[in-house]
């Protein structure tokens, strides 16, 4: 499949608008491994992240892939506003903020305002990296960042005991939510940061030092989900840091590039999932390492379509140190599927060979 035709499929899984997405945004499932369940979901994540691969690939597509990539950003970008902060903040939550239940579709945990969730950086970052904020706005969201890190006024309890002194920034926003530490997340605020040029901070600086940590002590490859609560798996860990140490170099983090190299070598060579397989080889070349091209010869296959990029732990609100434990068992886990987010990944791992 051409670059261009992954595009067009992409393209056709836009919604034009019905009952569970707004025209724009892109359809995703949240699903169990171990219990016949799946609901739609029409969360902004998987649309802005489509968004932020495509602008980021807009130089390397020819004029007629780049006019279609425009177009469907723009219909996604209009989503946007619907996910602001409901008292009128500049930050974003993961679902509609205008009422509509929180685990939309749900029979049950629609219902419980336990696990509502608060705006969270992840998504307000991805936004903002997406939307071309104006600069009072980015200032704003880089306070609000500092604000919520942690010891600014909790402190964290879930996280590998060694770094809970540090002042990193937090997934969540929200008075009373608890604090969190997410490689994934930092990467997607640290991103922000150096696009923006914004001044480094301890906050910045302690947030860098987690990330080198669990990269260099193997933490996040013996546990990864105490190292990512949302996005649980060494792959997709490595595809975010290799994907802010492409753009820029980040002081106290590019320094062991060659061990985010090494370690991705050593896990495509022994990997068989295909989806696994096109993010770390994407992930090499973005680093300058060689790798071989992964060869998908039926995109649409269940397999491929089952994979998933996020998670959504049940449990991980709880801070109690035995819950805690139970939050990492798959069990107590949704995991979340984007066809259009899945084809976005190809693209992009397709551009990087040309």
């Amino acid at each position: 499949m051409t670059s261009l035709q992954l595009l067009q499929q992409i393209f056709s899984l836009q919604s034009k608008g019905d009952k569970h997405y707004a025209a724009g945004l892109f359809p995703s499932h949240r699903f169990h491994l171990h219990f016949p369940f799946e609901r739609e979901d029409n969360n902004i994540f998987f649309t802005a992240s489509i968004v932020f691969i495509l602008q980021n690939l807009r130089e390397k597509l020819s004029e007629e892939e780049q006019n279609l990539a425009d177009e469907i950003c723009n219909k996604a970008i209009t989503n946007y506003p619907d996910y602001k902060n409901k008292d009128g903040l500049d930050t974003y939550n993961f679902w509609r903020t205008d009422g509509s239940p929180h685990f939309p579709n749900g029979k049950i945990l629609s219902h419980l305002n336990k696990v509502r969730i608060p705006d969270d950086a992840d998504d307000t970052s991805l936004i903002y990296l997406t939307s071309n904020p104006s600069r009072e706005k980015v200032l704003w969201l880089k306070e609000k960042l500092v604000q919520h890190a942690n010891l600014s006024k909790k402190q964290i309890a879930n996280t590998f005991p060694e770094y809970k002194n540090l002042k990193a920034y937090s997934t969540f926003f929200g008075k009373n939510m608890f604090i969190e530490f997410d490689v994934c997340v930092l990467c997607n605020i640290l991103y922000f940061v150096f696009q923006n040029k914004l001044e480094l901070n301890q906050h910045d600086h302690d947030s860098i030092f987690f990330i080198r940590s669990v990269i260099e002590k193997g933490q996040y490859l013996q546990k990864p989900f105490y190292a990512s609560h949302s996005y649980p798996s060494k792959h997709v860990i490595l595809y975010h840091v290799a994907r802010l140490l492409e753009k820029f170099q980040v002081p106290g983090l590019s320094e062991i590039k060659t061990n985010v190299v090494a370690d991705l070598k050593m896990l495509f060579e022994n990997e068989k999932d295909e989806m696994n397989k096109i993010i770390l080889s994407t992930s090499l070349i973005r680093l300058g390492a060689k790798s071989n091209k992964v060869g998908i010869v039926n995109p649409d296959k269940q397999a491929n379509q089952s994979w998933s990029f996020f998670h959504a732990g049940l449990l991980t609100a709880f801070e109690n140190p035995v819950t805690y434990k139970l939050a990492a068992n798959s069990h107590f886990h949704l995991k979340y599927s984007c066809e259009a987010h899945r084809l976005a990944l190809m693209l992009e791992n397709d551009i990087y060979f040309d």
